[in-house]
């Protein structure tokens, strides 16, 4: 229980942290998509670490904000 709120305890920070390629936002056209799935691997590891409805949640949502970061990019190309 001390470990699973430990990881609880990171993955706050990390996402409350500013900076947003935690939660899946990134410049696709100068960014890397092979990265960003590095850090949603990572992310994903800790999240369900905290719990499988934890993992789940942020999961959806840093697919989520990945795809709205490329659709970004479809909109300039």
């Amino acid at each position: 229980m001390e470990l699973q709120k430990a990881y609880e305890m990171v993955l706050n920070d990390l996402i409350n942290s500013g900076c947003s390629l935690f939660l899946g936002n990134y410049d696709a056209k100068n960014g890397s998509a092979t990265f960003m799935h590095g850090i949603g691997t990572v992310m994903e590891f800790i999240a369900y670490k905290v719990s499988e409805e934890q993992g789940d949640k942020f999961s959806d949502l840093f697919t989520d904000n990945v795809i709205k970061s490329e659709k970004v990019l479809d909109k300039w190309s």
